[in-house]
C-alpha cells in the first residue's frame, strides 16, 4: 500500500497514514474494498513516543508522592 495502490484490488483510492492506539503504529487503508494495512513508525518515531510515555508516568508518580507526601508533613 505504501506504493500507492491497493493490493487486494488494485484502487488508488487510499487513505492518508492514521495513528492508531498502538504505540508507532499507523495504518493505511483503501476506500474501495477496505482492506488496511498497518505499519511501524521509524526507530525514532519510536523512541520519542517512549520518551513521551516514560514522562507521562513520572509526572504521575511525582503528583502521587505530593499528595501521600503534603498531609503526612502538615501533621
Amino acid at each position: 500500500m505504501k506504493s500507492g495502490t491497493c493490493p487486494k484490488c488494485g484502487s488508488n483510492d487510499l487513505t492518508d497514514p492514521t495513528k492508531t492506539r498502538l504505540v508507532a503504529v499507523k495504518m493505511i487503508s483503501c476506500r474501495q474494498c477496505l482492506y488496511a494495512e498497518l505499519y511501524a513508525g521509524s526507530p525514532d518515531e519510536i523512541k520519542r513516543t517512549w520518551r513521551t510515555i516514560a514522562l507521562m508516568y513520572l509526572i504521575c508518580a511525582v503528583i502521587v508522592a505530593a499528595c501521600v507526601a503534603i498531609p503526612f508533613f502538615l501533621s
